[in-house]
């Protein structure tokens, strides 16, 4: 029997995409492969799904219990992921280690003796080195970015969810030895709505059941352009639809926030924050439509979300949303905002048109299962380990 160590980010992060990734794997995992041994280098954060079953086992204390909680300053968040987690993770045994996250791509270095694989979900690490940076904050995390790219370099295997990241990858590393493409999924909790009506969803997030609501799931970095979605709802407004923008997981920058006000408005988005899956779900049951003008992505987890929740979706299509999306979204090409009001004026306003998209839209959620990505990951457990 193949024992599989499972390295998932530390809770600290408060990634929800990771933590969607990890916790999704490890139980579909332990649903079709009942012949593995696995076991977590520590616990998924419980913002995913705070009500979902963890099967496997991960010790206490630790990492975990030696750094704060969700306030962790960023040096004992650094103290936690460089250092003391490696160490953890040092006195595990297993036939195959599976770092989840390229970011932790430094603790192979504690399983030399082992195989390993990493899911890679995009190459930010690159490009944050490429843009160097000045000052000693710069410094440290470039040396740190550095460390952890070396010791990605040194796996036995990679798995990405898109070919283009495939592409991607391949061109760094110089070869397409032992690059795995397998989809991630989307859960069928998605496919339900959560049981409250449409209106109850609304009413969750103080939105009048009028408005036309335009909904963005994620961060507020600066690869999501946000100022695209603030200002696709603002041209809406000029086009007299009743427009509302819903945003969960992220907290607007003082920029953005300073955007906001100048187009006054303030008083037509809710901003969630962090949420909990539940919540999510709700979110997407209130919603007309996801907007999704992300300047770079490696999967885009909210695209099949939306679509399995019956939403429409309009995106840029860059990196690898074009591969998910098939024919089933909207792709907004460039950087101009206008297309992206073109695109939701036309779903506010042609019901058929918009019946097409969420028909297309739940066909291609339902090709991408978890159960699925689960197979074929343990294939590759098994071909590590017979190596």
């Amino acid at each position: 029997m193949t024992s599989v160590l499972l390295v998932p980010d530390l809770a600290i992060e408060h990634w929800p995409s990771m933590d969607r990734y990890a916790l999704r794997l490890l139980n579909s995992l332990s649903e079709e492969r009942a012949d593995l041994t696995i076991s977590l280098g520590t616990h998924i954060d419980s913002l995913t799904d705070a009500s979902a079953p963890h099967p496997g086992s991960a010790p206490t204390g630790g990492a975990d219990s030696a750094s704060p909680a969700g306030g962790a300053n960023e040096i004992r968040r650094y103290i936690s992921r460089y250092l003391l987690y490696p160490m953890r993770l040092r006195r595990r045994r297993a036939d195959v280690i599976h770092v989840l996250d390229h970011s932790y791509a430094h603790v192979i270095g504690t399983q030399r003796s082992r195989p390993t694989v990493v899911t890679v979900h995009d190459l930010l690490p690159v490009m944050t080195l490429q843009r160097h940076g000045q000052g000693p904050k710069a410094r440290i995390r470039n040396s740190l970015l550095e460390w952890v790219l070396r010791s990605l370099r040194d796996a036995d295997g990679w798995i990405v969810a898109t070919n283009w990241l495939h592409t991607e990858l391949s061109k760094w590393l110089g070869h397409e030895d032992n690059i795995h493409v397998i989809p991630f999924g989307v859960d069928d909790a998605f496919f339900s709505p959560p049981g409250d009506d449409r209106s109850a969803a609304r009413h969750k997030f103080n939105i009048p059941e009028s408005a036309f609501v335009v909904l963005h799931v994620g961060s507020v970095g600066k690869r999501k352009n946000i100022g695209a979605v603030v200002a696709a709802v603002d041209g809406l407004q000029h086009t007299s639809i009743d427009s509302w923008l819903l945003q969960v997981g992220g907290e607007f920058t003082s920029e953005q926030t300073a955007d906001i006000a100048s187009r006054k408005l303030g008083p037509r988005i809710t901003s969630v924050g962090a949420a909990a899956e539940v919540d999510l779900r709700h979110a997407y049951q209130a919603a007309d439509v996801l907007l999704f003008p992300s300047h770079y992505e490696g999967f885009g987890f909210p695209v099949l979300e939306a679509m399995a929740s019956g939403l429409p979706v309009v995106n840029s299509g860059v990196g690898g949303l074009t591969e998910v999306s098939g024919d089933a979204a909207v792709i907004v090409g460039g950087r101009e905002v206008e297309p992206y009001v073109t695109a939701l004026t036309r779903i506010a306003q042609d019901d058929e048109w918009r019946k097409q998209l969420i028909e297309r839209g739940l066909r291609r959620a339902g090709e991408f299962r978890w159960s699925e990505t689960a197979r074929r990951t343990a294939t590759v457990y098994e071909q590590l380990a017979g190596r």
